[in-house]
């Protein structure tokens, strides 16, 4: 390459770079702040032998061949051998099905499985290509390539460097490719640097704007080894299962409405925020209480302790500890379905417990069922805030007096702790919350009703208690754990992560947590009785909770303006979906559109929230799983078939879900 060639090259290179920020200053000005007068430390781009743009570092060259070829090469490979995530939902035996919801899905893998073989093609064969994560940039050559192969409408970018992100700028001109997404309606989204969590916290960012339908194939490109790409990989294997559920569905949230309001009725009050009251207990250590197979290693302490400690029960726990000799200060429940008071009233048929649940506090979320809370000497409510229910009370909240913790579920240790969080407690120890176990048979604590010979439930318990992960450990090196108990775990950390005020003790020989400190039960010391202990609690839960702004009046009025909402963005969400639908694509297309009107709600006021949080876990499961099995249709007419009768299956299962809600909002629930 001559002079002139080579000067030519590097006014091209500078004006690409220019061009590129030009871009990221309009389009992603965080980005654009940290590169516009960036210096890279160790790698950057320069002319290797061949006259080839290579990037350089540690004193050689990155790419051995020509980039571009290699980028070449490597988009053939990855079209015939794709790395890919699956969405996929477990089923549940027919005779346990109790929801029409769980029906419906089911009958959509029954066709599914009936008119396929039951295996998916290599899904980068599609017209086109929904989601793709690169992981590794390089010189973004491999990106520009499966463009001018591939449609491609959803786009994520992680580059580990920030030097090597830096001499991508240079070398290709990202708006083009860009510009290819946001036309079909999809999303060009870069990350540089950080942590593997972080990356999986933007994918599950990215998938909540763009629809989560996208995880029916979310494609990895991974261009180059780099310890944090492997230590991204290895988190999305781990935890990549927490972007596919939890969000509820229509028929929960008629039922947590439903029990909303009969709890509301019963004057059962709401715990205000924290701030607007002083915690008498503030200074003594709370010990939250959960079922898993290492409570029972704690009775011992717990009986001998419960005079100079908190004692805060986690559902099932309850039983564990009474048939014990150990009576908590206050019990949590967060289950919604009116089936829990079977559960709970089993430590009043048990012989040797002479507690009785009119001797005990309660705090539960607002969606569990009136008839529990009834039983109990004193009730009160925590706002669940992604739930339709909480989102009700919010909406009367007027003067912002309630508080609406994040992480308060999927079980009921995570409602546990961010109960006792949102009470003032700074010192937390965290008893029986194994999420996991070190034997599958030895999956609670054999003091608990999973171990009565009458309960009823043992092979349902047995089925859901199948390990199918393994975690690091708390006190060992790996337990066994599921997929529900890790996503538990991950909230409990989330919540501690975001309440540092707390000091939390993991005394439990189950999963490692983090932001908690592993402390075995036998080296815990305490040093004082707590005097006046009941009163002292009585006292707690009196200033800590209200019923101010929550009469009859105003819940009538704002539920009025809720079923009207609710039935106006119901029409407008199934028009779009009322057309037949000749191909995958455009059936994405509409849940896209779909997507975006849920999210205008989400962003909405108060009275839309409600709506937001009734109806948008419907549409997520439901718009994932058709997608997911439409792909397993190599012919494209029965593929379409397939599709359109899904989508009228929906359509009928909505509105008959809107005729219940509307009938039965304010009725005994059904389950």
């Amino acid at each position: 390459m001559d002079a002139n060639d080579k000067k030519l090259k590097k006014m091209i290179l500078q004006a690409t770079l220019l061009a590129n920020l030009e871009m990221l200053k309009e389009k992603m000005p965080s980005i654009y702040k940290e590169f516009k007068d960036y210096q890279p430390s160790d790698t950057g781009i320069a002319f290797d032998s061949e006259s080839n743009i290579n990037l350089f570092n540690n004193k050689r060259f990155v790419y051995e061949t020509d980039p571009r070829k290699f980028a070449e090469q490597q988009v053939v490979q990855f079209l015939e051998y794709p790395l890919y995530f699956k969405y996929h939902i477990a089923h549940q035996r027919d005779e346990d099905i109790n929801f029409k919801h769980s029906a419906l899905l089911k009958s959509i893998y029954n066709v599914r499985n009936s008119e396929t073989d039951n295996k998916i093609e290599n899904p980068t064969s599609e017209e086109r290509l929904d989601f793709i994560c690169f992981l590794g940039g390089g010189l973004g050559y491999q990106i520009e390539e499966l463009l001018k192969k591939k449609n491609v409408l959803n786009i994520f970018l992680f580059e580990p460097s920030k030097d090597s992100f830096y001499a991508l700028l240079h070398c290709i001109e990202l708006w083009p490719l860009m510009n290819k997404c946001l036309k079909q309606g999809g999303q060009f989204s870069i990350r540089i640097a950080g942590s593997e969590d972080g990356v999986v916290n933007d994918i599950s960012k990215f998938l909540f704007e763009q629809g989560h339908f996208n995880l029916s194939q979310v494609l990895f490109f991974k261009h180059y080894d780099s310890p944090l790409i492997e230590k991204t990989i290895e988190r999305i294997k781990a935890i990549g299962h927490r972007w596919s559920g939890g969000w509820g569905f229509f028929e929960d949230e008629i039922i947590g409405i439903s029990h909303t309001l009969s709890n509301l009725d019963a004057k059962f009050p709401v715990l205000k925020k924290d701030n607007t009251s002083k915690n008498p207990l503030f200074d003594c250590p709370a010990f939250i209480v959960a079922n898993g197979p290492s409570l029972d290693l704690a009775i011992d302490f717990l009986r001998e302790n419960q005079s100079n400690v908190v004692i805060i029960s986690c559902g099932t726990a309850l039983k564990a500890l009474l048939i014990n000799g150990i009576t908590p200060d206050i019990h949590i429940e967060m289950e919604r379905t009116a089936a829990l008071l079977d559960w709970v009233e089993v430590v009043e048929r048990t012989e040797g417990i002479s507690t009785r649940l009119d001797d005990l506090n309660i705090i539960a979320l607002n969606t569990v069922y009136d008839g529990i809370l009834k039983r109990f000497k004193s009730a009160h409510l925590l706002s669940k805030v992604n739930d339709a229910g909480g989102r009700l009370i919010r909406a009367l909240d007027e003067k912002n007096l309630f508080t609406y913790p994040e992480y308060s579920n999927p079980s009921v240790s995570n409602t546990g702790l961010a109960v006792a969080s949102e009470l003032g407690f700074k010192e937390i120890y965290l008893v029986g919350t194994d999420f996991g176990f070190v034997s599958q048979e030895h999956h609670h604590s054999k003091h608990s009703i999973y171990f009565d010979k009458d309960f009823k439930h043992k092979e349902l318990v047995k089925q859901n208690m199948q390990s199918d992960m393994t975690v690091k450990g708390n006190f060992r090196d790996e337990v066994l754990s599921t997929h529900i108990f890790d996503s538990s775990k991950g909230n409990v950390e989330i919540l501690l992560q975001s309440n540092p005020q707390v000091t939390a003790y993991n005394t439990s020989d189950g999963a490692y947590i983090r932001f908690t400190t592993p402390k075995r039960i036998a080296d815990i010391s305490l040093k004082n009785t707590i005097k006046n202990k009941q009163e002292m609690v009585n006292e707690l839960l009196k200033r800590a909770t209200s019923l101010e702004q929550l009469s009859l009046g105003n819940i009538d009025s704002k539920m009025t303006a809720i079923k009207s909402g609710t039935k106006a963005i119901l029409e407008r969400l199934l028009l779009i979906t009322s057309a037949r639908f000749n191909t995958r694509e455009s059936l994405a297309d509409a849940f896209t559109l779909q997507n975006k009107i849920l999210l205008m709600l989400r962003d909405g006021n108060r009275n839309e929230h409600v709506v937001y949080w009734l109806i948008q876990g419907t549409f997520r499961y439901f718009q994932a799983y058709i997608m997911t099995n439409s792909y397993y249709y190599s012919c494209l007419e029965k593929r379409a078939e397939f599709m359109n009768a899904c989508i009228d299956a929906f359509h009928s299962h909505v509105e008959d879900l809107y005729l219940e809600f509307i009938e039965n909002y304010n009725k005994s629930a059904k389950l």
